[in-house]
């Protein structure tokens, strides 16, 4: 560990945090650095806001032979409130009559994201000429400020804003409201709203408006598109289905396009019900783990015109599973960082564990999770364990229940004769990872059998 270069003379303080915002509910670091002191009786203490707030065991660095600096960390999990809150280091020595003192708003330090909805007014839009709808995206509680939104229309980017008046709530956040009025929405048309913060993915939502073309002069027809009702790994292929009743003629054309490009297993139908035709027209989309952002149009045509689209974003139908693997690295005095990389998987929604011993110490439900370019979720929660405490080889182990589905273990043995940098066990299966701790008991236990078998027999001969 590099410890910055302190003068020689009048003690002084710093205070550093990370060098760039963390979204909420993640564990940050914050180093504190005081000297030069002329002896070791000093004290560190870290507050958060007004109360006492657990660090590592300060530790002592010579700087000459006279002198001494002190460093300590302090490990905190930023929540949505803290963008109020502060975190300062506190040291007291004989050299000074004061403590030395060094605080950092965690303002600079925390990224909340926003949630997103449309709403319309009026709220029902019927197919009426030159009836107008406004649509508002409603930007809530996010932090800090700096933000873009952008809107888009069936696909197509249709107006940026890169400037908007905020609305500051009581707990720091920030609100904004964006209105976007169209006219007459004849057309089933769907609108999606855009948020960027700084580097990170954007977030959405989107709603569809309007009802679909008709053919001048006919009755509505029915239309009805549905996909699966549960969720798919990559690999898997879903069916689309799309129905229509009624129709006066068999001329009807149903086209899939996944991404503006031809989907090749399609199959259409259409049904005489006597005077008038049933259609019916599916597709298999096979899904792939990049699918997440992805999109199905369906568009059905009647002599040129229009008289049916509609588009299906395949990340309701999408789970991607995680990757878990653990590291561990070394700190200051006794303390190590346990890592659980729980890497790539959608949707959002997890629950992580960490087992010392297959003993639950710490269970997390539905964790804030950093969202990828791509549409995917990355998390990595911190464990400290104190290594003192510990008994050798000692299994810590983090399972991740997402999806229903089989949980998924990434374990460690935390040696208590060195501490690797970055020593990394891969995700196990639930399975083998229980399979090599009972090995490992059992192995333990064979021994002392044995040892106490040729004990007896050795006395017995003896006698």
């Amino acid at each position: 560990m590099d410890f910055p270069l302190l003068p020689v003379g009048k003690p002084f303080i710093s205070l550093k945090g990370p060098d760039h915002r963390v979204t909420s509910s993640n564990l940050v670091q914050f180093l504190c650095t005081a000297g030069p002191f002329s002896s070791r009786n000093l004290s560190v203490s870290w507050l958060k806001n007004s109360n006492e707030h657990p660090a590592s065991a300060p530790q002592l660095v010579p700087v000459n032979n006279h002198s001494y600096s002190v460093t300590s960390k302090a490990w905190v999990a930023l929540t949505k409130q803290d963008i109020l809150s502060q975190i300062t280091c506190k040291v007291t020595h004989g050299d000074i009559d004061e403590p030395l003192r060094m605080t950092i708003n965690l303002s600079q330090v925390v990224r909340v994201t926003p949630t997103l909805k449309i709403t319309t007014e009026p709220p029902e839009i019927q197919d009426h000429a030159h009836q107008r709808v406004n649509l508002t995206c409603h930007v809530s509680n996010f932090y800090p400020q700096n933000m873009r939104l952008i809107w888009a229309k069936n696909g197509h980017k249709i107006l940026t804003v890169e400037h908007t008046q905020a609305t500051r709530n009581s707990d720091g956040t920030y609100s904004v409201q964006h209105t976007l009025q169209e006219d007459a929405i004849l057309n089933e048309t769907n609108f999606i709203c855009w948020v960027i913060q700084d580097d990170q993915p954007p977030v959405r939502d989107s709603i569809t408006l309007g009802t679909p073309r008709k053919v001048r002069g006919r009755k509505d027809y029915s239309h009805n598109l549905e996909g699966p009702l549960q969720r798919f790994a990559p690999g898997a292929s879903i069916q689309l289905k799309y129905t229509s009743s009624e129709l006066p003629t068999r001329q009807v054309t149903v086209i899939w396009l996944k991404n503006n490009h031809s989907l090749l297993q399609t199959q259409t139908n259409v049904f005489s019900g006597g005077e008038t035709y049933n259609v019916t027209s599916t597709v298999l989309v096979p899904l792939e783990s990049d699918d997440i952002l992805s999109l199905v149009l369906c568009l059905v045509e009647h002599k040129s015109l229009v008289v049916f689209q509609k588009v299906i974003y395949l990340d309701q139908y999408l789970y991607v599973p995680p990757a878990v693997r653990v590291s561990q690295s070394s700190t200051v005095s006794s303390l190590v960082t346990v890592t659980c990389h729980v890497e790539r998987f959608y949707p959002k929604d997890i629950c992580l564990t960490w087992l010392e011993d297959c003993h639950v110490i710490r269970r997390m439900d539905k964790p804030t999770p950093k969202r990828n370019e791509d549409g995917s979720y990355t998390l990595e929660i911190l464990q400290l364990v104190n290594a003192s405490m510990q008994r050798s080889d000692q299994v810590l182990t983090c399972k991740v229940e997402h999806e229903a589905q089989p949980p998924i273990h990434a374990s460690i043995i935390l040696s208590t004769a060195s501490f690797p940098t970055h020593k990394a066990i891969r995700s196990l299966s639930s399975e083998k990872s229980i399979h090599i701790f009972v090995a490992f008991l059992l192995c333990h236990k064979v021994l002392l059998v044995v040892s106490l078998l040729v004990l007896y027999t050795h006395r017995w001969w003896s006698l």
